[in-house]
């Protein structure tokens, strides 16, 4: 076999040439636009701040075709780039935009942008069921979500509903990513773009028919399911999972180089409880001191984490 030089780093052929590639989609997708979405979509949301920050909810079944590969190209770039995804997978298949799962009903994109370039700056997703029926949660025969065919459990056996709900009123959250370059950004920037995405995410929810009364998913409790904890009052956090993917499929990694990820269910607030909590969110962002409104909104949610091992 031979073997070729990356970036001062003797590898095999087909390693290069995997490399090359990867280091290709990256750039690409570090340099895509999404300027004029809010023009080309009916967005769910959007709110345009007067220094250029723009926050936008879209649902994809409204996007046009080239904003989907651009933001599922994002998706991927990010994901590779953190080796959640598999080079090997992305390589084979030639991909340059994660694939839409098979698993997936309607997605909602809330993302936020910098108007002048376009350029994504803060992201996350929340995904429907695939059940066209509303089939209770605790159904043995409704489709499971992306997280449970993951860790190959029902969340709602091990975290029953105190009434009955439907498919119909769960999400699953998924993707809570950021450009790498707003890793530089000021901690003032960084804490008012994660509560400018707060605020449309939970606009968008508190704007749904039916009114989710649940979000579920799965991360590491220290990053992903702490940070729920500073706008939702109530997650249960299910311990004692294995999950796994299998090597071909694009994300195996995200549950190889992780740590413990854990699947939750939480309890998203509704009516008078989601109009506190907007309104928390309003009053942190026109705080004079980001960080004094953000204290004030964890302080006011006070999320707690309760658990449940099987």
């Amino acid at each position: 076999m031979t073997s070729q030089t990356v970036t001062g780093v003797t590898l095999p052929a087909d390693d290069a040439r995997r490399a090359r590639y990867v280091a290709r989609v990256l750039d690409v997708h570090d340099h895509m636009s999404l300027a004029g979405l809010a023009e080309q979509a009916d967005p769910l949301y959007l709110a345009r701040r007067p220094d250029g920050l723009t926050v936008l909810a879209v649902p994809q079944s409204q996007l046009p075709e080239r904003y989907r590969l651009a933001i599922y190209g994002f998706r991927l770039a990010q994901y590779l780039r953190s080796r959640f995804a598999s080079d090997r997978v992305a390589f084979a298949r030639g991909l340059f935009a994660e694939p839409a799962g098979p698993g997936h009903g309607e997605e909602i994109h809330v993302i936020g942008l910098e108007e002048r370039t376009g350029a994504i700056l803060r992201y996350v997703s929340v995904i429907a069921s695939t059940d066209t029926a509303p089939l209770p949660v605790t159904h043995p025969d409704r489709a499971p979500f992306p997280c449970e065919v993951a860790h190959g459990i029902n969340l709602f056996d091990h975290v029953p509903p105190a009434e009955p709900v439907t498919v119909r009123e769960v999400w699953e959250i998924k993707r809570l990513m950021q450009r790498p370059s707003q890793r530089d950004a000021s901690p003032a920037r960084r804490l008012r773009l994660s509560l400018e995405l707060m605020l449309g995410f939970y606009t968008v929810l508190a704007g749904l028919s039916p009114r989710p009364r649940f979000l579920v998913g799965d991360g590491e409790e220290g990053l992903a399911v702490r940070r729920l904890t500073r706008s939702l009052g109530e997650i249960t956090v299910i311990e004692g999972t294995r999950p796994s993917l299998p090597e071909d499929d694009l994300l195996f990694p995200a549950y190889v180089e992780r740590a413990v990820v854990k699947p939750f269910v939480a309890r998203v607030p509704r009516g008078a409880e989601m109009e506190r909590l907007l309104g928390w969110l309003r009053r942190a962002l026109d705080a004079p001191n980001p960080l004094a409104g953000f204290q004030q909104l964890v302080g006011r949610v006070d999320g707690e984490i309760r658990r449940v091992r099987i």
